[in-house]
């Protein structure tokens, strides 16, 4: 966990402007501490994680884990995650497909590419918010993750 505030540092990547919206909502409600950075697509994800472009000189560590959609623009999420397996330094963060999809072959795909975890977005606000309270719940009280700096 970030000792600075104890909590879950994580970045979503999805090209999906009010699935960005909803997320943001659910997260802000959720009763841990936690902060929530986002990127519209692979490439905005590369620059945050790099600290290159318009996240040149950001501040802070890199997030402890990393939710990622499937299908976007340009690089999908399988390329992304690939790129980040290959990295030394950003193999480590758990990346968690979060994606629309319920495809046995993403699925397969998604693990084989390095994915720690698959997970089809619900349709409904409830279903999401609730399906955050049990992700949350399973990443900061069952799941170790590696420390900032590691």
């Amino acid at each position: 966990m970030n000792a600075a505030h104890g909590g879950l540092d994580i970045l979503l990547v999805d090209d999906n402007e009010d699935d960005l919206l909803m997320a943001r909502k659910v997260f802000s409600r959720l009763p841990f501490p936690h902060r929530l950075e986002t990127a519209s697509c692979a490439a905005e994800a590369l620059d945050y994680l790099r600290r290159s472009g318009k996240h040149e000189g950001r501040k802070g560590g890199q997030p402890h884990l990393l939710l990622l959609d499937i299908n976007m623009p340009g690089m999908d999420g399988f390329g992304l995650l690939r790129l980040l397996k290959a990295d030394p330094e950003l193999r480590k963060i758990p990346v968690i497909m979060l994606t629309t999809s319920a495809s046995h072959d993403d699925v397969r795909k998604s693990y084989e590419c390095g994915a720690a975890s698959f997970i089809t977005k619900p349709e409904t606000f409830e279903g999401f918010s609730g399906l955050m309270r049990k992700f949350a719940g399973y990443w900061l009280s069952v799941s170790a993750l590696p420390q900032q700096g590691e």
